[in-house]
Formats: C-alpha cells, structure tokens, sequence
C-alpha cells in the first residue's frame, strides 16, 4: 500500500463498545399472536431496506415467525455477538466479520455468500450541478463524464466523506482508492486528492449516504444500494465507478443459533424469489457473483 494512504487509514480507529445493536430495530408484520417463534437477525446497515422486505415477504409465508430485524456496520454486529448479544442470523456486507466469527466458534453452519455490491461515489446534486458546469463537455450543460467528476473530487476545499476503515465499506473504499492511486487514468496525485479532502469517517455506508444527501459532505464512497432510497435519491448523483476500478462486495449470512440455521431463512433468500427481491433492490445476485473466489 501506498505510504500516504498507510498513514491516512493507520489513524482512523473506532470505539468497539458492546452495547446492543444501536442501528435500526424493526418486527417484521408482528401481529401480537401468542405462541409465535421469534426469530432475530443482525444485518448490515446497507441492507436496511432490502431485508425489510426479503421478512415481510418470509413472515407471509411463515405466519408464525416474528422477525426482528436489527441494523448497523457489520463489525459492530460482530463484536455485539462476540460479547454476548443473542440473535439467530447474522448477514454480513464482508467475509472479514464474518470468518472472525467462524473462528470464535459463534456460528452454527457454514456461512454462504447470498449477495454482492458495487461501490459508487455519491456526490450531492448541487455540486454535482457545478461540476456539471464547469465540465469541458463537448456540448454545455451535458453531464461530466465520470472519470472527470471523480478527478474533481480531488481538487482543494471538495468535502468528502467514507465510512470507518474497521466497517466493509471503509475497507472497500481503502482498496477504491489504491486501485484508483495504481491507475494511470488517475494516479497517486488524485487518490492523494481525495484522501486528503476526507473530513469524516461514518460507522457505516448507510450513513455516509446520509451525510452527504443533508450537504454535510459534497461527496462519499458507498454502496450503489445506499443511493437509491427516496430521501438519499432525490439529493444526491450516483457517479458510477469505471470497471476497472470497481471492487466487489459480497455479502455472505450464517446462522448463530440452531433456531437460525432451521428457520428456512437463510434458505428463503437464496431461493429464486430471494434472489429476485434482492436484484430488485440493487444487489448483485449469487448467480452473478464473480466465480474466481471471495474478494
């Protein structure tokens, strides 16, 4: 790794605390029926919307199965479970959190992939409407194309904002940005930009989105998936990453109780109507998948 972006990542450290999972909290379609089995998943915060739907869409076929959804970044969840906190699934956004889980003897069942994701940098519209404008396009006020706008991003005063480099969105984005620094269409120059214009480091990509649709930032690096919910969409751009510097996110699930592994859960998503509301929501499907091993 490049010195400059050694240095950058050495210094961003996160609090790793054990108090309960502190992102979203949601039952799925609970209707308050006694005797129900209740069934508890931990997942990434950048599946908020798409496991919302993959439980209620269980729940109809399960009736008796409450789902208790909980969200936030994919290493605070290991280390709730690493300290004791109960569930019955636990979905990733990495192999990392999920192998040091495995190694702890926490699981029960082999982890699987059941999705993937792109990386792509959201960039809030009113600067992305200046970048617009001060594009060299051949024909005035036609988009910038994304090579030029991520170039932009490197330019002084820009605000930008990652996800903490212990979460796998920091870690995807680490890799971006020395794919980005090895590239002779970019350079060490414009990776070196962009870091140094990074003013803060969210918990997770979910709330990078978030940062930077309020203009708290003019831009980040998270998840295609993260800029498609309505209040994020209507204030930001996605500028797609260039293929050859794109680096996949895979997404594996395991189950940490035997109730998890017998649910049918787990099973549910990677069946074809699964995999079709996860594609619907963005996600890359197991099918899809790059076959050349986990990345």
């Amino acid at each position: 790794m490049l010195p400059f972006l050694a240095a950058f990542f050495l210094i961003a450290v996160t609090a790793c605390g054990t108090p309960p999972a502190t992102g979203a909290r949601d039952i799925a379609e609970d209707t308050g029926d006694q005797g129900q089995t209740r069934l508890t998943l931990l997942a990434a915060a950048s599946l908020t919307e798409v496991f919302k739907e993959l439980a209620a869409e269980y729940r109809r076929q399960n009736p008796m199965t409450e789902v208790i959804l909980n969200f936030d970044g994919s290493q605070r969840l290991r280390t709730q479970l690493e300290h004791g906190a109960q569930a019955d699934i636990f979905a990733s956004a990495d192999w990392e959190q999920m192998e040091a889980l495995a190694g702890s003897g926490l699981l029960v069942g082999k982890p699987v992939d059941f999705a993937g994701n792109r990386l792509a940098f959201l960039v809030n519209d009113e600067f992305a409407a200046g970048l617009e404008n001060n594009s060299s396009s051949p024909q005035p006020g036609s988009p910038a194309d994304p090579a030029s706008q991520l170039k932009e991003l490197a330019q002084p005063g820009v605000k930008v904002v990652l996800a903490l480099s212990e979460v796998p969105a920091g870690k995807y984005a680490e890799r971006l940005l020395q794919q980005m620094a090895d590239s002779p269409d970019f350079g060490p120059e414009v990776a070196e930009g962009i870091i140094a214009n990074v003013v803060s480091r969210e918990a997770n990509a979910r709330a990078v989105a978030q940062k930077v649709a309020l203009g708290e930032a003019d831009a980040g690096i998270a998840y295609v998936t993260d800029g498609l919910p309505t209040f994020v969409s209507e204030r930001v751009e996605v500028v797609e990453v260039p293929d050859l510097l794109q680096v996949e996110a895979r997404y594996p699930v395991a189950a940490t109780s035997p109730l998890g592994r017998d649910s049918g859960f787990i099973e549910f998503i990677l069946s074809e109507p699964g995999q079709a509301i996860l594609e619907k929501n963005g996600f890359t499907p197991v099918s899809s998948l790059d076959k050349s091993g986990r990345k």
